[in-house]
């Protein structure tokens, strides 16, 4: 405990070194909220889903929903073949289709014709054509409740990113240049690219408004309870240190910001101000000592109990790693322990150097009584609270005993919900573009059914076309797609 005292100011130092050094590469720090990335690469199932993304985009479709009255018009004709023509134009897509791009097999006089649903040069501009096209529209499974909505009142276009492209930038690009078209019809945003970046989206604005909020609630507990600047200061400064240090390490170490580990800054705030209330409440003890006698003594009877509650609390943090399916799980484990053990460090070593260089804290002021002046929360809640458990403690333990019981009877009653859209309030854009895809096309949940083999093989279309009836029987799926059903669609035709 000397060598705290005797070694402050190159404690110091080497706190505000490291914290310059790691706080600097914060801005580096990138959010990754696509939860396929955080599937491990050693299950089977996460690694053909990774594998399907990656050769057919599976994992990197998006869509822009257009909802008008009626799309058998020639003005929403011109504006889906302006959206389309946009989408065509952002880097990063290298495939778009709508009801003006998409292909339309059939047989012709000289055999059979494969070529685009409607002519982008000469769209359909008289009642005959609109309704021709209506008719063969709602003619093909292919496009009646995949494309367009079976009351005509919604389309997608769909887009497809490379596999390199950087999700979140491509559909900020999306959402800007669309929206800056200033077209009529509603316009809505859906499909794992858009779900992604919205959830980033959240992540930065959490990040942004939670943890000032956390810090000004908590340093109005602080002053309520030592009404001094050093009792409010120092339990939000050690937190903020050891929230620096987190992130700059999480950079260091190319982790990714999710949606699990941004509750990390919030978990060191608490944890961090609960370890320097201990501290500076057992160094105010002795507030009348020697300041540096009063450190050494105050460090000797706190080392022992902080530390051994960081490492039980940072044991249970990593006991995620071992425990968890999700690597964001495992990152938020592996951080939030390394935050822990940095937050006790920073207690018992960088604010006991601290303390020691600050003049002596005045007494507590005294009352005209003579009395000694107390804090609010002592008088108004735990005083009362002490008073209330020597009195009736047979009746607290009934009433704690009732409520452990209560709650591990709920721990069988909780159900587990993986659908992202609840992650967003009402209102929010991505949850209305979410319920009008359950709505009207089905959802955004794929299902995807891999095979391997001749594709030509008439055995293999047959078992794939096998599968799609029996698919189409369960009422959870709305439609499917595959080559089978293009082969059927060239045999028609002939």
């Amino acid at each position: 405990m000397e060598a705290i005292v005797k070694y402050r100011w190159i404690i110091i130092s080497a706190v505000i070194i490291i914290t310059v050094f790691l706080g600097f590469r914060i801005k580096d720090i990138k959010i990754n909220s696509d939860i396929i990335n955080s599937l491990p690469d050693t299950d089977p199932d996460a690694t053909m889903i990774k594998n399907i993304g990656e050769k057919f985009g599976g994992n990197k479709i998006g869509m822009v929903i257009l909802e008008t009255d009626d799309l058998f018009k020639t003005e929403v004709l011109e504006h889906i073949l302006q959206i389309s023509d946009t989408l065509k134009e952002i880097e990063g897509i290298y495939s778009v289709t709508s009801l003006t791009d998409i292909i339309d097999i059939r047989g012709g006089d000289f055999g059979i014709e494969v070529g685009k649903l409607i002519d982008e040069y000469d769209l359909p501009d008289t009642p005959e054509e609109l309704e021709k096209l209506r008719e063969r529209v709602y003619s093909k499974d292919l496009y009646k409740g995949s494309i367009v909505s079976e009351d005509g009142t919604a389309t997608l276009i769909i887009f497809t990113l490379y596999d390199d492209a950087h999700i979140q930038t491509v559909a900020r690009a999306v959402k800007e240049k669309t929206q800056a078209l200033h077209l009529p019809e509603k316009l809505y945003y859906a499909g794992s690219p858009m779900l992604v970046s919205s959830i980033s989206d959240l992540i930065r604005d959490d990040l942004i408004r939670l943890i000032p909020i956390t810090f000004i609630l908590i340093a109005l507990i602080l002053f309520m309870g030592f009404h001094t600047k050093r009792g409010v200061v120092l339990p939000l400064l050690v937190p903020a240190i050891a929230i620096t240090w987190t992130m700059g390490l999480m950079v260091v170490t190319g982790t990714e910001m999710t949606m699990v580990t941004n509750n990390i800054p919030i978990i060191l705030v608490a944890v961090g101000s609960a370890y320097m209330i201990h501290v500076l409440n057992r160094i105010n003890r002795v507030r009348e000592m020697d300041p540096k006698k009063g450190v050494i003594i105050a460090l000797r009877y706190l080392l022992i109990p902080v530390s051994l509650t960081a490492i039980t609390t940072a044991i249970g943090f990593i006991s995620f790693i071992f425990g968890s399916y999700l690597t964001i799980i495992r990152d938020f484990g592996i951080f939030t322990a390394t935050g822990t053990i940095i937050t006790a460090l920073l207690s018992l070593f960088f604010a006991p150097a601290v303390i020691v260089n600050l003049p002596p804290a005045g007494k507590r002021r005294k009352l005209r009584t003579g009395k000694e002046q107390r804090s609010l929360i002592s008088d108004y809640f735990l005083q009362p609270l002490v008073n209330l458990l020597f009195k009736h403690p047979k009746y607290i333990t009934v009433t704690w005993t009732v409520l452990i019981l209560i709650s591990i009877g709920g721990i069988f009653l909780v159900q587990r919900n993986v659908d992202i859209k609840e992650y967003f309030k009402k209102g929010n854009p991505i949850r209305v573009a979410e319920n009008i895809m359950e709505k009207k096309f089905g959802g955004t949940k794929p299902v995807y059914v891999l095979f391997k083999g001749d594709i030509q093989s008439p055995e293999v279309l047959k078992t794939i076309q096998k599968t799609a009836e029996y698919m189409k029987k369960s009422d959870d799926i709305l439609t499917t797609q595959s080559v089978a059903d293009l082969i059927i669609e060239l045999n028609d035709a002939m």
